[in-house]
């Protein structure tokens, strides 16, 4: 759905606003074409979404709804629009993984994603960078900015992150985020630095992963392999700082905490020459009852309404798999009555799958974490005899029957939760969804 070259005309001049918009009582037809491909649909007329948030899950929305056929605003509080942080995952990861779901993984700079989305989007939208929203009034619906500007819409789109002022206003009481526990340290190493050492070259080519006593590190190539993209998850006790995406830490404090893993890893600390390094503490937040206020015109989207700890990767696949669901669907809207079922049939679509997707995270941080025990020998040694397996395959050597059978036991297991997690087309699934229930909806006139 997102890929640089699309391009998106006949539908809004360079404000994003619609040039077929007609009479107030009237539905208009609106056709768009992505790729050479034409897409016509009936849409209510001037349907405008308000975007509270210019982050991933942001700005693939407003493309998503702008290739729908409709008018967004999109309202970032920052300055200078961008993303702070290194690289993310999107999908699952290996040539297996592109043949068996169609698909393959991709590393890249969050800051590149960010700006490629910020590219395909804003020659059809309304981006209004240092527009921060204070309050929220779901019956009008309209969102007051800092400044006292008050900016009514159709509908307002909470994409406002795991601090989302938006979230409140839907479920009606302040939502308790909580710290886990857990921090983050963040840095990218240049890859011509590692070259040189046998022990780093390698790492290069792979995702590579280190777990200890409540630590865990993970190390995969960005930019076409011109940097190394590594996290360093530490337990850390110390609240005082905040939660905060630019908070910065002593590099050789970094480097003191995971002085007993292995040479590799003490390696790559090393060479961090900054004496400051980015870190920032794992916040979370119980899934919520409900996406949508109950008068149906205020919704929520990616990390406001499902934050993901970072153990799967998910956090940005999730947000643009709601961003699709909401365009798919509101590509049929006809007239604004049925704005409400049309919100409500997103939070039924994405609800499960993003909920399931939140406590697999979870889970798989506890894996990661474990003390030294019973259960991390088990994992150890599962994994070892994975590997064991594995390269003895791979050699032609004959493995003995227990042994195969084990390890196979534990692929189908993890085959089963991966074929859960990327096995799956929202795309499919919203169409699916509206055609067995479509009909209802458009009723509504």
């Amino acid at each position: 759905m997102f890929r640089r070259d699309q391009k998106l005309s006949g539908t809004f001049d360079t404000n994003g606003d619609r040039a077929n918009a007609t009479g107030p009582s009237q539905s208009s037809v609106v056709s768009s074409s992505i790729n050479g491909q034409l897409f016509q649909s009936y849409k209510c007329p001037d349907a405008h979404f308000a975007k509270v948030g210019g982050g991933i899950g942001g700005l693939a929305t407003a493309y998503s709804l702008a290739s729908a056929g409709h008018r967004v605003t999109v309202l970032e509080s920052v300055a200078v629009p961008g993303e702070i942080g290194a690289g993310v995952q999107i999908a699952a990861s290996g040539d297996e993984t592109e043949k068996r779901y169609g698909a393959p993984t991709y590393h890249v700079h969050r800051a590149d994603l960010h700006s490629m989305l910020y590219d395909l989007a804003k020659p059809h939208i309304t981006f209004r960078s240092g527009s921060r929203v204070t309050s929220i009034d779901p019956s009008t619906p309209s969102v007051t900015l800092a400044s006292g500007e008050k900016i009514t819409a159709d509908v307002i789109i909470g994409a406002d992150g795991i601090r989302s002022v938006v979230r409140d206003v839907v479920v009606g009481h302040p939502q308790k985020v909580k710290y886990t526990g857990d921090s983050a340290y963040r840095f990218m190493i240049p890859v011509e630095d590692m070259l040189s050492d046998p022990d780093l070259e390698p790492l290069v080519e792979k995702l590579s992963l280190w777990a200890g006593p409540q630590k865990f590190v993970v190390a995969y190539g960005i930019r076409g392999r011109k940097l190394l993209n590594v996290v360093a998850f530490v337990e850390d006790e110390d609240e005082e700082a905040g939660y905060s995406w630019t908070a910065q830490s002593d590099s050789d404090g970094m480097r003191a905490q995971f002085s007993e893993f292995e040479p590799r890893v003490t390696k790559l600390l090393a060479l961090v020459k900054s004496p400051y390094t980015l870190k920032f503490k794992l916040m979370d937040c119980a899934p919520l009852e409900t996406w949508v206020h109950a008068q149906g015109q205020v919704a929520l989207l990616g990390d406001a309404c499902h934050p993901m700890l970072p153990y799967r990767a998910q956090g940005a696949a999730m947000a643009i798999e709601d961003a699709e669901a909401l365009g798919k669907l509101f590509s049929h809207v006809t007239h604004r009555k049925q704005i409400p079922s049309l919100l409500k049939a997103y939070e039924s679509i994405r609800f499960e799958r993003a909920t399931t997707t939140q406590r697999l995270s979870t889970e798989s941080r506890n894996l990661y974490h474990l003390s030294d025990g019973p259960e991390q020998e088990k994992r150890d040694a599962m994994l070892r005899l994975g590997m064991e397996v594995q390269h003895a395959l791979a050699k032609g050597q004959v493995v003995a029957s227990d042994k195969l059978s084990v390890v196979e036991h534990g692929q189908k297991s993890r085959q089963a939760m991966d074929d859960v997690q990327f096995g799956y087309d929202v795309g499919q699934e919203t169409e699916k969804w509206w055609k067995d229930n479509g009909a209802g909806i458009l009723s509504l006139n």
